[in-house]
């Protein structure tokens, strides 16, 4: 799994678009506000 791919399972960027939520790691993967 690349760097990318973790990042969005930890919850970091979103799954979507890939975008940075917020910096907080919340251990799922979620959406940005923008593709809620």
């Amino acid at each position: 799994m690349g760097e990318a791919a973790e990042l969005i399972i930890e919850g970091v960027l979103c799954e979507a678009c890939g975008g940075v939520i917020d910096g907080e790691e919340s251990g799922y993967p979620r959406c940005c506000e923008d593709c809620e």
